[in-house]
This record gives structure tokens, sequence and C-alpha cells, in this order.
């Protein structure tokens, strides 16, 4: 009977090493879980903000080149109106001159 007694009392102990072995194991690996999780959360933050500053430059080299063909643009469309207003200018004048 003193054998079993003894069995049960180390059968306890054993269990109450293996509680306390799993309770500082918890203890050191959730403080390296929340630096890993905030590493990771850093790190996304920093490719967010570079990825915005990319983002950022490719838009503004587009408004830089729509701007310029814009630009272009009016500037053709100035020259091919004033050659419209010119040759509206001299078919006026053409019929005023045929009319009289």
């Amino acid at each position: 009977m003193k054998r079993t007694n003894n069995s049960g009392l180390i059968g306890a102990a054993l269990i109450g090493v293996g509680c306390g072995l799993t309770a500082l194991g918890v203890a050191l690996v959730i403080p390296a879980c929340a630096s890993w999780s905030l590493s990771f959360a850093e790190q996304a933050i920093k490719k967010g903000k570079e990825g915005a500053a990319t983002v950022a430059e490719t838009l503004g080299d587009f408004a830089g080149k729509a701007q310029h063909h814009f630009g272009e643009a009016a500037k053709t469309a100035k020259t091919h109106t004033a050659k419209a207003a010119g040759v509206v200018e001299d078919a006026a004048r053409s019929l005023r001159e045929y009319a009289s």
C-alpha cells in the first residue's frame, strides 16, 4: 500500500511540474509572439508607405505627361482653329466680293 501511495504522490508531483513548465512556456511564448506580430505589422506599414509613395510618383509622372500632351493638343487645336478661321474669313470675303 505504501508503494501505491508513493507512486500517486510522484504522479501528482510530475503533473504539477508539467503544469508549471506549461505556464512558464506560455509566459515565454506570448511576448515572443507579440513581438513577432508587431514587427510584421511594422513591416507591412512600411511596405504600404513605400507602395503609396510609388503610386504617388507614378500618378505624378502620368499627370505630367498628360499635361504635356494636353498642352501640345491645345497648341495644335489653336493652330488648326486659326487656320480654319482664316479659311472661313477668306470664304466670307470671296462671297462678299462675288455678291457685290
